[in-house]
């Protein structure tokens, strides 16, 4: 059951040579999946040519945080861009599995993973 109002979203975004990324923690659903969409939007401005988006500390992840990340997936792609994702077994993973979403995305289990 989801921790209401508990778990604030925090982001951070840093450059790795090649790759930016963008670690989201706490919850991400409707009401600050705006906020979101310009952390992941100022991160793709950077041109580099993969984002990776850690989830590792979300706690929460609702069907509009996901419609997000499959949306950046599409633009990044018919720019000739990548996209991965780190989502340790765990909630967010499920989600991923459950919505049949994982297929669409390179999955890692940690950052230097996906960093590799």
């Amino acid at each position: 059951m989801r921790n209401m109002g508990v778990d604030v979203l925090e982001m951070s975004r840093h450059d790795h040579g090649g790759s930016v990324v963008v670690r989201l923690s706490g919850e991400m659903d409707v009401d600050n999946v705006s906020q979101v969409r310009k952390c992941l939007d100022e991160a793709v401005a950077t041109n580099e040519p993969r984002l990776v988006v850690d989830l590792t500390g979300l706690t929460f992840i609702d069907t509009t945080g996901l419609g997000v990340l499959v949306r950046l997936l599409a633009s990044l792609r018919e720019r000739g861009r990548t996209m991965a994702l780190v989502a340790p077994d765990g909630l967010v993973l499920r989600r991923l599995r459950r919505t049949n979403l994982a297929p669409l995305f390179p999955i890692y289990d940690t950052l230097p993973e996906a960093l590799a």
